[in-house]
């Protein structure tokens, strides 16, 4: 019965390593660049009062939301937002940047 316990413990753990293992890279972009982030079709953007925002399309069950630097060094993050259902979900900052926004990241829980 120990044993079994033992085993069964063994395959969790060895599972939940696997899928932090697994997890897709995020990595940093400039807006208007496009990137692929497991299966969703990502898009960054800034508006004209540098709010940066991160838009994906597709179906994949990952919490995530946009994580804003500005040039001058400050981070902004918008409201988390999922893909489970499918569609399109944006997850938009309310940074206003003072000069530009130097680059976004999507930051999965």
């Amino acid at each position: 019965m120990k044993l079994a316990a033992r085993r069964l413990a063994g395959v969790g753990t060895t599972l939940a390593v696997t899928m932090v293992l697994l997890a897709p890279n995020a990595w940093a972009v400039k807006p208007g660049e496009r990137f692929r982030y497991g299966s969703l079709d990502c898009l960054a953007t800034a508006d004209t009062a540098w709010n940066g925002a991160l838009s994906c399309t597709g179906t994949m069950n990952v919490t995530w939301r946009a994580k804003v630097k500005c040039y001058l060094g400050y981070t902004y993050y918008g409201p988390w937002q999922n893909n489970a259902t499918g569609g399109t979900k944006e997850s938009k900052t309310n940074s206003s940047c003072n000069f530009h926004v130097d680059d976004i990241i999507i930051d999965p829980i």
